[in-house]
Order: structure tokens, then C-alpha cells, then sequence
């Protein structure tokens, strides 16, 4: 079967962070997932955030704010709907992603 545009091909890691590129703080200290096309990453993240909606923090889809004192967790609410929703799809992304894979047991890297 052919592959369509909006087919999920894999999870991009995704942070939520206040300030700007300077001075940057993590929102929830949390690492969240949203879904892969071949169109871009459309939607919430797994765990329903809306990240396009009023007053929400500025978000780097497969990037973030690294550092002293930042630790990457997993959000809980994003790995079981991977795991229940996309299980074996490749996590990606530059920050998280190694976490977020070993949380979910499956491969670094998107397709």
C-alpha cells in the first residue's frame, strides 16, 4: 500500500520552553512527543497539548534547552500513547530523543 501525506511515520521529540533563545527555561521539564508526516508534525502533542493554542509557551519540535541543572524526562502522558498508538515508530529529534527511545524500547532516528 502506497504511503500518504499524512501517514505517521515516526515521533519527533518536542519541549516547551519560556523566554528566547538566550535565558531560555524548560516549561514543564518535560520531553513530549508529536507525530511525523511527510507534510510535517500536524496536531497536539501524544499527550494532547496543544501547542498552537493562546497564552502556550514557544516549543522546538526535535530541539530544546539543554544545560546544568535540565534534566530530559519523558512525558509519561506522550510515552503510553506512543506506546499504545505507535508502537515500534522511531523517535527522532536532537534533544530527548536518545531518553524518550530508551523509554519506549524502540530505534533513534525517523524514517
Amino acid at each position: 500500500m502506497a504511503e500518504t501525506s499524512m501517514e505517521v511515520t515516526g515521533l519527533i521529540t518536542l519541549q516547551f520552553a519560556w523566554g528566547g533563545l538566550i535565558g531560555a527555561v524548560p516549561a514543564d521539564g518535560l520531553i513530549h512527543l508529536v507525530r511525523s508526516t511527510r507534510r510535517g508534525t500536524p496536531g497536539p502533542t501524544l499527550c494532547d497539548i496543544d501547542r498552537f493554542g493562546p497564552d502556550a509557551p514557544g516549543w522546538s519540535v526535535g530541539g530544546g534547552v539543554t544545560g546544568l541543572g535540565i534534566t530530559l524526562t519523558p512525558c509519561p502522558g506522550c510515552a503510553g500513547t506512543a506506546r499504545e498508538a505507535y508502537p515500534g515508530l522511531p523517535v527522532g529529534g536532537s534533544v530527548g530523543a536518545r531518553e524518550m527511545a530508551e523509554c519506549l524500547g524502540v530505534p533513534r532516528g525517523c524514517r
